[in-house]
């Protein structure tokens, strides 16, 4: 009876290639215009709504601030993820 034939086992290290990916093209926030409507203007800027067919979308002064303080999580948000991004990319620079 022969012998079992002799298994070789070799190891190869095969760096992946880096993804391509290209960057987005850069963001252009557009222009809003904030009326603000007081007593004192308030005949004024309904006069100027009627005359322009706008509406009017009001916020209280806590809800604008939620919308400052959703701006900014949303920005940290974008940062993590370009490190986290980041991160990965490094990997493939080793």
């Amino acid at each position: 009876m022969e012998p079992p034939p002799k298994i070789i086992t070799e190891t190869e290290y095969v760096k992946p290639s880096k993804p391509i990916v290209p960057n987005p093209p850069q963001l252009t926030m557009r222009e809003i215009e904030f009326i603000i409507v007081t007593p004192e203007n308030v005949d004024e800027v309904f006069a100027k709504l009627k005359s322009e067919d706008k509406a009017i979308f009001g916020l209280t002064d806590k809800g604008y601030g939620d919308i400052a303080l959703n701006l900014a999580d949303l920005r940290a948000y974008i940062q993590q993820q370009k490190k986290i991004i980041g991160i990965y990319e490094s990997q493939y620079d080793q």
